[in-house]
């Protein structure tokens, strides 16, 4: 599904990755881990395009990451950055609702019912689809975008970080939340041990 092969990478002076591959399995639950600068959030950047590597190349679902591909890629993939930047305004409603106003999203449009179980799984009152955002903690708002991650139903999540702002108990919710689902490909970058040990594959840079 996932495919780093001999990927080289330097910044100015320092050689970050030389000649480093790995494979994801569809369906694989896989997290990169590291001491911070070690490259973790630079893997996730390459798989989304944001960024190329200087010799080698990523492949997912059977194409390149290059710009002939990447919007199809990316429609296939749903991304979740450690920053919650831009969950300030509006009500969280809108929030949830909001990924499904463009035209990409349009067709899955998940129904008030499907919002509701998907917030009652993470352990969140159905009376927070109504509270502004500027209310919501945190760890709530990890939440909010774990929820959109899996109501867009695309193959792939990349998530950076992804518990950073979570106790052990709403851990586990979001664990069983995602990784129970036996068709999704779950890539991560995580220092976090209680979430390694939902993982299927650790990648230690």
């Amino acid at each position: 599904m996932i495919s780093y092969r001999d990927i080289s990478l330097k910044f100015e002076d320092r050689q970050l990755f030389d000649g480093f591959s790995f494979e994801i399995a569809k369906g694989g639950k896989t997290a990169i881990k590291g001491r911070s600068g070690s490259g973790k959030t630079t893997l996730l950047n390459m798989a989304m395009g944001f960024l190329k590597p200087d010799n080698g190349k990523i492949i997912i679902d059977g194409m390149d990451v290059n710009s002939l591909n990447i919007s199809a890629i990316r429609k296939q993939i749903t991304w979740l950055p450690q920053s919650t930047n831009g969950f300030e305004s509006g009500n969280v409603l809108s929030l949830l609702k909001y990924p499904f106003t463009f035209h990409a999203n349009k067709k899955i449009n998940p129904t008030h019912q499907e919002i509701e179980s998907s917030i009652l799984a993470l352990n969140l009152e159905k009376d927070i689809l109504n509270q502004t955002l500027d209310k919501v903690s945190g760890g709530e708002k990890q939440r909010l975008g774990l929820i959109i991650c899996k109501l867009l139903k695309r193959k792939i999540i990349i998530l950076d970080e992804p518990t950073s702002a979570l106790d052990k108990e709403s851990l586990k919710m979001v664990a069983d939340f995602i990784m129970t689902a036996q068709e999704l490909t779950v890539l991560s970058a995580s220092h976090d041990d209680e979430w390694l040990k939902y993982c299927n594959q650790i990648i230690e840079l």
